[in-house]
C-alpha cells in the first residue's frame, strides 16, 4: 500500500500470509505428548499381554500365539492412541489459524473502510489514473466534479483535454501542474499529478484536483476592497491637498468689493464663488466617503450606500449620457451587514448597468420596503441578456464582456454577499430590452431608546 492510503476497488482484500510454523516451546510439547502417549500405550499393553499370558498360556504353542497377538494389538492400539492425539493437535492448530486469519482480515477490512473514508472525505479531488491513463478510481469530491461515470473511463475523455500541451492527462506527468474549466459547472480546477507505486497495479498517477473557484472569489473581493482603500487614502489626499489652495481662493474672493467691480466682472465673480463652493462641496463628499467605510456589521442606510456609490460614479465616463433617477421610500428601516460589503454589491450592479448602456441611456434606481425586509431594484435601458447568458449569469469567472474589461466574478460576488446576509438577488432581462435586477435584504428592527432616532435605511439621509 502507497502513503496515499489508495486501494483501487478492484482489488479484493487477500488473506494474510501465514508464516510457517517455527520448532518452539509449544511444538517440543506437542512431541513430548505424542512421545509419552506413544510409551505409555505400549508399556499398558504389554502389561496386558505379560498378565494373560501368565494366566492362560500353559503351552509352547499357545505363549507363540499370545506373542504374535501382543504385537499386532500394540501396534494398533499405539498407532491409534497416537493418531487420535496427533488429530486433535493438528484440528487444535487449525482452528487457531483460522481465528488468526479470520482476525487479521477482519483487521485489513477495517483498515481498507478506514482508509476509504478518508480518501472519500477529502475535500480534493483525488483521480487514480494507471499506465493506459484509465481512471481506476475516484473520490466523492472528484465524482462530484465530474460525474459518477469517471471511473472505467479514460483520462482523456473523462476529464477533457484543458491543459497545455497535447492534453489533460498526457500533460499531468508526475510533477505537472495545470488548471482547466469543468465543462457545464464552469468551475476552475488547478490539477497536479503525483507517482503512485501499488503492489500488483504497476505505476499509477495520482491527479490532485483542487476547485479554485471560491479563491478566485476571495481574491477578487479581496481586489477590490483594496481598491476602495487605495481610493479612500487618495481621495483624502486629493481633499487635503487641494482643500488649502480652495480655501485660499476662496478667502481672497470674499476681500473682493463686488461694488468696486464693473456689472459684468461681478457677474464672473458670483459664477467662480459657485465653481468653488461645488469644488469644496466635492472634496467634504470624498472625504466623508473615505471615511465612513466599515468592515463590520452594523445597521446600515442603503440610500446612503447608493448616494455614496453615485457620487463617486458621476465622474466616471460612462455616465455621459445617462440619466439617473433614485426612488426612495422614507419608511424602510435598515439593514444590518458589512457596509463594505454592502458597497461592493451596489457598485457591481451600478457598473454593470453602465456597461451594458454604452450609448447612454436611462438607470432607475428604487429602494423600496418589502415585507420583513428591503428591496433595491437596479434597472437600465441597455443591451440585456438571452436567456442562455441569463441562465449563466451568477457562474463564476462567466462574463461577456471583452478581455480586460470584466472578471466574470462581479454577480457571483454579489451573489455570495447577499445569500450570507440572509437575502436573495435575481436578475431579469431580455436581449435589447434592459435588464433589472432585485436584491432582497432582511430588515433590523431597532426600538428608539430614551427618545433617540433610528438609522432610516431608505429615506433621507439623517
Amino acid at each position: 500500500m502507497d502513503a496515499t492510503g489508495i486501494v483501487p476497488p478492484q482489488a479484493p482484500p487477500a488473506a494474510p500470509e501465514i508464516a510457517p510454523r517455527e520448532a518452539g516451546p509449544k511444538s517440543v510439547r506437542e512431541l513430548f505428548a505424542l512421545a509419552l502417549a506413544a510409551g505409555l500405550t505400549v508399556l499398558l499393553s504389554f502389561l496386558a499381554w505379560e498378565w494373560l499370558e501368565l494366566s492362560f498360556a500353559h503351552t509352547d504353542d499357545l505363549a507363540h500365539r499370545f506373542h504374535y497377538l501382543r504385537g499386532i494389538s500394540t501396534s494398533l492400539l499405539t498407532g491409534a492412541v497416537v493418531g487420535l492425539l496427533a488429530f486433535k493437535q493438528a484440528r487444535a492448530r487449525t482452528l487457531s489459524l483460522e481465528e488468526a486469519v479470520e482476525r487479521r482480515t477482519r483487521e485489513l477490512n477495517d483498515a481498507r473502510r478506514v482508509l476509504r473514508a478518508i480518501f472519500d472525505h477529502v475535500p480534493v479531488g483525488l483521480v487514480l489514473t494507471d499506465r493506459e491513463r484509465q481512471v481506476v478510481d475516484a473520490n466523492r469530491a472528484a465524482l462530484r466534479l465530474h460525474g459518477q461515470r469517471l471511473v472505467g473511463g479514460r483520462c482523456t475523455e473523462c476529464l477533457k483535454p484543458g491543459c497545455a500541451g497535447t492534453g489533460h492527462c498526457a500533460a499531468l506527468a508526475p510533477g505537472n501542474a495545470c488548471q482547466f474549466t469543468v465543462p457545464g459547472t464552469e468551475e476552475v480546477v488547478a490539477v497536479e499529478g503525483f507517482p503512485v507505486e501499488l503492489d500488483g497495479h504497476g505505476e499509477l498517477t495520482l491527479l490532485v484536483e483542487r476547485v479554485l473557484t471560491q479563491e478566485k472569489k476571495l481574491q477578487a473581493r479581496l481586489l477590490h476592497q483594496e481598491k476602495m482603500a487605495a481610493f479612500g487614502l487618495l481621495a483624502a489626499g486629493i481633499a487635503h491637498d487641494m482643500g488649502n489652495p480652495l480655501s485660499s481662493i476662496d478667502v481672497q474672493l470674499q476681500l473682493l468689493d463686488d461694488e468696486a467691480l464693473p456689472p459684468a466682472a461681478q457677474e464672473v465673480l458670483g459664477t467662480v464663488r459657485q465653481e468653488v463652493a461645488r469644488l469644496q462641496r466635492i472634496l467634504r463628499e470624498l472625504v466623508g466617503f473615505a471615511r465612513r467605510r466599515r468592515d463590520e456589521a452594523a445597521l446600515v442606510s442603503l440610500t446612503d450606500v447608493v448616494d455614496d456609490a453615485l457620487t463617486v460614479l458621476r465622474h466616471d465616463r460612462r455616465m455621459r449620457g445617462v440619466r439617473v433617477t433614485v426612488d426612495r421610500d422614507p419608511e424602510c428601516p435598515p439593514v444590518y451587514m458589512v457596509e463594505d460589503h454592502l458597497m461592493q454589491v451596489v457598485f457591481n450592479l451600478l457598473l454593470n448597468a453602465l456597461d451594458a448602456m454604452p450609448e447612454g441611456g436611462t438607470l432607475r434606481i428604487e429602494i423600496q420596503a418589502q415585507g420583513g425586509g428591503v428591496a433595491l431594484r437596479v434597472h437600465d435601458t441597455g443591451i440585456g441578456m438571452d436567456a442562455a447568458t441569463l441562465e449563466k449569469a451568477f457562474d463564476p469567472l462567466f462574463t461577456t464582456k471583452p478581455e480586460g474589461k470584466g472578471t466574470g466574478l462581479g454577480l457571483s460576488v454579489c451573489k455570495d454577499i447577499v445569500s450570507a446576509s440572509g437575502g436573495t438577488i435575481e436578475l431579469h432581462s431580455a436581449k435589447g430590452r434592459g435588464t433589472t435586477v432585485v436584491v432582497t435584504l432582511p430588515a433590523r428592527t431597532v426600538r428608539p431608546f430614551g427618545g433617540g432616532r433610528v438609522p432610516n435605511g431608505c429615506g433621507v439621509k439623517q
